[in-house]
């Protein structure tokens, strides 16, 4: 009976760990969308790595499309990436907002630090599927 008690115990606190951890893995997402502008609100800020400048990309309504854009401004919890106006009417309210990195860029600057050996970059394109 006792290892019984012991058992609900453990899972009751697996439970809780596992439920807040879900909360705060959430990705950042659009709050609002300026047809009119192309800006767009998101609910990730700084503290996410969204800065001024970063490339930010969300799915098409559709699904089969990525609509990219750049940030314009951010603080510490929102920021405001602005989209071609073309394609805002695309982005829904709550749809994910994806940082996207370059990866010929991360490999160019960590081969100016390691100036002593020469390194063949390799020349990929983003991929269709590069958010998964």
């Amino acid at each position: 009976m006792k290892k019984l008690g012991v058992f609900l115990v453990v899972l009751a606190i697996i439970l809780l760990v596992v439920i807040s951890f879900k909360s705060n893995a959430l990705a950042a997402q659009v709050i609002k969308v300026n047809k009119l502008n192309g800006d767009v609100a998101i609910d990730g800020g700084e503290n996410a790595g969204f800065i001024v400048g970063a490339q930010v990309c969300f799915p098409a309504a559709s699904g089969d499309q990525l609509v990219c854009g750049t940030v314009l401004k951010a603080s510490a919890s929102e920021s405001v990436v602005k989209v071609d106006r073309r394609y805002a009417t695309r982005i829904m309210g709550g749809a994910e907002a994806l940082l996207y990195k370059d990866t010929e860029k991360i490999v160019a600057a960590e081969g100016e630090e390691e100036k002593g050996e020469k390194e063949e970059k390799p020349k990929t394109k983003p991929n269709k599927d590069w958010f998964q």
